[in-house]
């Protein structure tokens, strides 16, 4: 009789074990994979940098004279950073994300305030 009572119980415990292994498994919230950067982000992210900076030098240059040049280049200005706000939205992430796009965020404010009082 005890034979049997352990008999039964190894294979008792031989079936639970597993299978409540197998539900805390399903149970278990899935692996969070790290956002996948969009092939070519590097190099983007590298072109609209560099075409920033191009139309801030070429701001400066004007200095403070004002006319249709400045309003030009004041409006190029603005679409340069609005296509590296795009850029940057897409392709980075975590707090360096944020804080980028707080920035450009605040650089589109400024150059609007800016294009408003230039050229209005």
């Amino acid at each position: 009789m005890l034979k049997r009572f352990i008999l039964a119980f190894v294979a008792f415990v031989g079936l639970i074990v597993p299978a409540t292994f197998a539900l805390a498994l399903l149970a278990a919230p899935p692996a969070r994979p790290e956002p996948v950067q969009p092939p070519g982000c590097d190099r983007t992210l590298a072109d609209v940098t560099g075409g920033v900076a191009a139309m801030q030098a070429r701001i400066k240059s004007f200095g403070a004279s004002a006319g249709p040049e400045i309003c030009t280049a004041t409006r190029l200005y603005f679409l340069e950073v609005v296509k590296a706000r795009a850029v940057t939205a897409l392709c980075k992430s975590d707090a360096e994300r944020e804080r980028d796009l707080g920035r450009l965020d605040a650089d589109v404010e400024h150059i609007n305030e800016a294009t408003a009082a230039r050229c209005s």
